[in-house]
């Protein structure tokens, strides 16, 4: 885990210019638009931001009254949240903490949890689902975006059906990931395992690209391959 720890923490300033205020071009076009089609209304929700990262989202649930929590297991993460708000009036805490392990947060104490390409970074996949399960309420959900792992070149000794540990490097950054490439199947018996029901699933496709900025070479990439996977959870 603390490699993970590392990775994060050495690339938390370029990911806050990367993933900017509203976040980049795969999240605004490709699966956001899902992601808030099955958050629903969040106003005057409990939500957990579940691996925020530097911020962007919790302070757009913020921006949408949601009473929000954002924690990540990188205090350098953390920290660019923290300045990301410094200037502005809204309902957010943030904490350093595991999404696998939860341990700021109380049981049943969240109405939405969100996941925003979190799950497939996680050593504990399903400690993670669990505790998932353990802080929401009853009736609540979770919603779960995750990288495709269909898409991208799987190294010529893995197998799609094992779980692989996989360093990577690309975009501007100046040191690699580390994310776990997992079957599709894995999640779905992960969060049949901790008791949730699964109520929607999609596989977005890129919308309203026409914008300054994005290449013709992506809007042929985001609308004929798979780049992310969105589960809408019920507890």
């Amino acid at each position: 885990m603390q490699d993970v720890i590392d990775c994060w923490d050495k690339k938390a300033s370029q990911w806050a210019k990367w993933v900017g205020k509203n976040g980049d071009n795969n999240r605004r076009f490709n699966s956001d638009p899902v992601l808030w089609k099955f958050a629903g209304d969040v106003v005057e929700k409990n939500v957990l931001d579940a691996g925020c990262g530097t911020g962007y989202l919790s302070v757009l649930l913020a921006e949408k009254s949601a009473i929000v929590t954002g924690i990540d297991v990188s205090q350098k993460m953390i920290q660019e949240s923290i300045n990301s708000v410094a200037d502005k009036k809204l309902d957010i805490t943030f904490n350093v903490d595991s999404a696998s392990e939860l341990r700021t947060i109380k049981d049943e104490s969240m109405d939405l949890i969100i996941s925003n390409y979190v799950l497939m970074d996680l050593p504990d996949l399903d400690g993670a689902v669990k505790n998932f399960y353990r802080v929401l309420r009853p009736g609540g959900k979770a919603v779960c975006v995750i990288g495709h792992p269909c898409n991208g070149d799987l190294p010529e000794d893995k197998n799609y059906f094992d779980e692989n540990k996989i360093t990577d490097r690309w975009g501007p950054f100046d040191s690699d990931f580390i994310y776990f490439n997992r079957p599709i199947s894995q999640y779905w018996k992960s969060f049949k395992s901790a008791g949730f029901k699964i109520d929607d699933f999609d596989e977005p496709v890129a919308q309203n690209t026409d914008v300054p900025g994005f290449k013709e070479e992506w809007k042929e990439s985001y609308r004929k391959q798979p780049w992310s996977l969105a589960f809408l959870l019920q507890k």
